[in-house]
């Protein structure tokens, strides 16, 4: 397993600390980190009535931008701190209707980091364990 970066990993701790500012896209979607360890993140979430599709479900972009984030906060804590990372491939699978106003658990992995690619994967589950969506990324590491 590759060692954790300390200034992403602290960067991380001060966001669940409070001492800096949730991404603003973390209201959009409501993210929260629960814990970052070597080469894994831990995030809770919560579907509600913002996230409804047309179809009266909850949208498949809010379940990709869960596992997008995670996965990539993934990838983040596992490169040195002057790389840079994007997602260039992410692949999710919806494998149960979401749903609402359940608290719900993605725990990531990190699979592969080299010189130019990262790639993690992860689930998303509610407490009793139920799976209802897993997905994986591939970064792109600039260095």
């Amino acid at each position: 397993m590759t060692e954790p970066n300390p200034e992403a990993v602290a960067r991380l701790e001060r966001i669940m600390r409070g001492e800096l500012p949730y991404p603003p896209m973390w209201e959009t979607v409501p993210i929260a980190l629960v814990d970052v360890g070597p080469g894994t993140v831990r995030m809770r979430t919560q579907a509600d009535q913002r996230h409804i599709n047309a179809l009266g479900t909850v949208h498949g972009g809010f379940v990709a931008t869960v596992l997008d984030t995670a996965l990539g906060l993934t990838v983040f804590i596992s490169i040195d701190s002057a790389a840079r990372h994007t997602t260039v491939d992410l692949a999710v699978k919806i494998v149960k209707r979401l749903p609402l106003d359940t608290p719900l658990l993605v725990e990531t992995s990190l699979v592969h980091v080299s010189r130019s690619v990262g790639v993690s994967q992860g689930v998303l589950r509610d407490e009793a364990g139920t799976v209802f969506a897993h997905g994986t990324t591939t970064c792109h590491i600039k260095r």
